[in-house]
Protein backbone atom coordinates (compact mmCIF):
# COMPACT_ATOMS: atom_id res chain seq x y z
CA UNK A 1 0.00 0.00 0.00
CA UNK A 2 1.12 3.56 -0.69
CA UNK A 3 0.26 7.05 0.80
CA UNK A 4 0.83 10.32 -0.55
CA UNK A 5 0.33 12.78 2.28
CA UNK A 6 0.02 16.67 0.95
CA UNK A 7 0.48 19.45 2.55
CA UNK A 8 -1.88 21.92 1.43
CA UNK A 9 -0.54 25.13 -0.64
CA UNK A 10 -0.35 28.63 1.02
CA UNK A 11 -3.38 30.74 2.18
CA UNK A 12 -3.84 33.99 2.44
CA UNK A 13 -3.21 33.26 6.12
CA UNK A 14 0.05 32.15 5.26
CA UNK A 15 0.75 35.15 3.97
CA UNK A 16 0.29 37.28 6.45
CA UNK A 17 1.86 35.20 9.03
CA UNK A 18 -1.24 34.69 11.27
CA UNK A 19 -2.22 31.52 13.27
CA UNK A 20 -4.28 29.25 11.41
CA UNK A 21 -5.57 25.81 12.79
CA UNK A 22 -9.22 24.88 12.42
CA UNK A 23 -10.10 28.38 11.14
CA UNK A 24 -10.06 29.21 7.58
CA UNK A 25 -8.53 30.86 4.17
CA UNK A 26 -9.07 29.57 0.83
CA UNK A 27 -5.39 29.10 -1.29
CA UNK A 28 -3.69 32.14 -2.23
CA UNK A 29 -2.62 32.85 -5.69
CA UNK A 30 1.06 31.60 -4.95
CA UNK A 31 -0.96 28.41 -3.59
CA UNK A 32 -2.74 27.52 -5.72
CA UNK A 33 0.00 27.17 -8.27
CA UNK A 34 1.62 25.57 -5.49
CA UNK A 35 -0.69 22.68 -5.45
CA UNK A 36 -0.83 22.97 -9.62
CA UNK A 37 2.67 22.14 -9.70
CA UNK A 38 2.43 19.42 -7.22
CA UNK A 39 -0.35 17.93 -9.31
CA UNK A 40 1.51 17.81 -12.10
CA UNK A 41 4.35 15.58 -10.43
CA UNK A 42 1.91 13.59 -8.65
CA UNK A 43 -0.07 12.75 -12.36
CA UNK A 44 2.69 9.96 -12.61
CA UNK A 45 1.07 7.87 -9.68
CA UNK A 46 -1.70 6.26 -9.81
CA UNK A 47 -4.37 7.18 -7.21
CA UNK A 48 -7.27 4.78 -5.70
CA UNK A 49 -8.65 6.89 -3.28
CA UNK A 50 -8.43 10.18 -1.44
CA UNK A 51 -8.89 11.75 2.08
CA UNK A 52 -9.12 15.32 3.09
CA UNK A 53 -9.28 17.24 5.87
CA UNK A 54 -12.80 18.63 5.69
CA UNK A 55 -11.25 22.39 6.23
CA UNK A 56 -11.64 24.45 2.94
CA UNK A 57 -7.62 24.90 1.98
CA UNK A 58 -7.47 21.31 2.29
CA UNK A 59 -10.56 20.31 0.15
CA UNK A 60 -9.10 23.29 -2.97
CA UNK A 61 -5.94 21.32 -2.68
CA UNK A 62 -7.41 17.93 -2.54
CA UNK A 63 -9.80 18.81 -5.75
CA UNK A 64 -7.08 20.27 -7.56
CA UNK A 65 -4.71 17.10 -7.45
CA UNK A 66 -7.57 15.17 -8.33
CA UNK A 67 -9.36 17.25 -11.20
CA UNK A 68 -8.36 14.65 -13.88
CA UNK A 69 -9.06 11.29 -11.95
CA UNK A 70 -11.79 10.11 -11.68
CA UNK A 71 -11.83 10.31 -8.10
CA UNK A 72 -13.71 12.10 -4.84
CA UNK A 73 -12.29 12.86 -2.13
CA UNK A 74 -13.51 11.83 1.40
CA UNK A 75 -14.17 13.95 3.78
CA UNK A 76 -12.04 13.15 7.04
CA UNK A 77 -12.33 15.40 10.50
CA UNK A 78 -9.62 13.28 12.32
CA UNK A 79 -7.56 14.66 9.77
CA UNK A 80 -7.96 18.59 10.37
CA UNK A 81 -5.14 21.17 11.89
CA UNK A 82 -4.28 21.37 15.31
CA UNK A 83 -6.86 23.65 16.98
CA UNK A 84 -5.11 26.18 18.25
CA UNK A 85 -7.99 27.47 20.20
CA UNK A 86 -8.35 31.41 21.45
CA UNK A 87 -5.04 32.38 19.54
CA UNK A 88 -6.12 31.25 16.07
CA UNK A 89 -6.40 34.41 13.74
CA UNK A 90 -3.94 36.41 15.61
CA UNK A 91 -0.61 36.95 15.00
CA UNK A 92 2.12 34.09 14.45
CA UNK A 93 4.81 36.44 16.07
CA UNK A 94 2.74 37.06 19.30
CA UNK A 95 2.05 32.95 19.43
CA UNK A 96 5.48 32.83 19.61
CA UNK A 97 6.50 34.98 21.76
CA UNK A 98 3.71 32.87 24.81
CA UNK A 99 6.23 29.76 24.33
CA UNK A 100 3.74 27.58 24.24
CA UNK A 101 5.50 25.17 21.58
CA UNK A 102 8.87 23.87 23.11
CA UNK A 103 11.67 25.24 20.89
CA UNK A 104 12.63 22.26 19.83
CA UNK A 105 9.03 21.08 19.20
CA UNK A 106 10.13 19.68 15.48
CA UNK A 107 11.90 16.95 17.45
CA UNK A 108 10.04 16.71 20.37
CA UNK A 109 6.43 17.57 19.47
CA UNK A 110 5.74 19.57 22.81
CA UNK A 111 2.22 21.63 21.68
CA UNK A 112 -0.16 22.10 24.00
CA UNK A 113 -2.71 24.74 23.08
CA UNK A 114 -4.97 23.20 25.67
CA UNK A 115 -4.60 26.12 28.19
CA UNK A 116 -5.73 28.18 25.06
CA UNK A 117 -9.12 26.08 24.76
CA UNK A 118 -7.26 24.25 21.58
CA UNK A 119 -5.58 21.28 21.60
CA UNK A 120 -2.30 19.07 22.25
CA UNK A 121 -0.68 17.67 19.10
CA UNK A 122 -0.45 14.30 20.30
CA UNK A 123 -4.50 13.83 20.96
CA UNK A 124 -4.60 15.21 16.88
CA UNK A 125 -2.11 12.62 16.20
CA UNK A 126 -3.97 10.18 17.80
CA UNK A 127 -7.11 11.21 16.00
CA UNK A 128 -4.91 10.56 12.51
CA UNK A 129 -3.55 7.15 13.52
CA UNK A 130 -7.71 6.09 14.13
CA UNK A 131 -8.57 7.27 10.84
CA UNK A 132 -5.09 5.55 9.23
CA UNK A 133 -6.32 2.47 10.46
CA UNK A 134 -9.56 2.51 9.31
CA UNK A 135 -8.23 3.40 5.77
CA UNK A 136 -5.96 0.41 5.62
CA UNK A 137 -8.83 -2.00 6.72
CA UNK A 138 -10.85 -0.79 3.70
CA UNK A 139 -8.09 -0.89 0.99
CA UNK A 140 -6.66 -3.60 -0.87
CA UNK A 141 -2.10 -4.34 -0.35
CA UNK A 142 -1.95 -2.57 -3.84
CA UNK A 143 -3.85 0.75 -3.39
CA UNK A 144 -2.39 4.27 -3.62
CA UNK A 145 -4.41 6.49 -1.42
CA UNK A 146 -3.96 10.59 -1.39
CA UNK A 147 -4.14 11.96 2.04
CA UNK A 148 -4.54 16.34 2.41
CA UNK A 149 -3.43 17.58 5.49
CA UNK A 150 -2.18 20.30 7.31
CA UNK A 151 1.09 21.48 8.45
CA UNK A 152 1.69 21.00 11.93
CA UNK A 153 -0.57 17.93 12.42
CA UNK A 154 0.98 16.21 9.22
CA UNK A 155 4.34 16.53 10.53
CA UNK A 156 3.39 14.92 13.62
CA UNK A 157 1.75 12.34 12.40
CA UNK A 158 4.57 11.41 9.74
CA UNK A 159 7.07 11.10 12.07
CA UNK A 160 5.03 8.96 14.38
CA UNK A 161 4.91 6.76 11.42
CA UNK A 162 8.71 6.93 10.44
CA UNK A 163 10.30 7.79 14.43
CA UNK A 164 14.18 6.49 12.86
CA UNK A 165 13.52 8.55 9.19
CA UNK A 166 14.37 12.30 9.59
CA UNK A 167 12.54 14.50 7.34
CA UNK A 168 12.07 18.34 7.29
CA UNK A 169 8.86 19.66 8.22
CA UNK A 170 7.01 19.99 4.69
CA UNK A 171 6.55 23.10 2.75
CA UNK A 172 3.23 24.28 1.86
CA UNK A 173 2.04 21.57 -1.30
CA UNK A 174 4.67 19.06 -0.33
CA UNK A 175 4.36 15.65 -1.32
CA UNK A 176 5.61 12.43 0.95
CA UNK A 177 5.52 9.47 -0.55
CA UNK A 178 5.40 6.27 2.39
CA UNK A 179 4.89 2.94 1.63
CA UNK A 180 3.24 0.67 3.83
CA UNK A 181 4.97 -2.87 3.45
CA UNK A 182 4.58 -5.97 6.05
CA UNK A 183 3.22 -3.31 8.76
CA UNK A 184 5.62 -0.84 8.42
CA UNK A 185 5.87 2.56 7.39
CA UNK A 186 9.32 4.08 4.67
CA UNK A 187 9.40 7.09 2.92
CA UNK A 188 10.06 6.90 -0.38
CA UNK A 189 10.07 10.16 -1.57
CA UNK A 190 9.48 13.53 -0.51
CA UNK A 191 8.18 16.28 -3.60
CA UNK A 192 8.55 19.85 -3.15
CA UNK A 193 6.37 22.11 -5.34
CA UNK A 194 9.32 24.42 -6.31
CA UNK A 195 7.57 27.70 -5.90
Amino acid sequence: MRFIFVRHGKTHFNEINLTQGWCDSPLSKVGIRQVENISKQLEQYQIDKAYTSPLGRAVQTANIILSKKRIEPIYEERFKEVNFGILEGISTELVRKLNIESPDWLEDLDMDYRPYEGEDIHDVISKHHKALQKIIQVSSDDDTILIVGHGCSLYGFIKSLLPQQSFKFPNNATAMIVDYVDETFSLKKVLDPMI
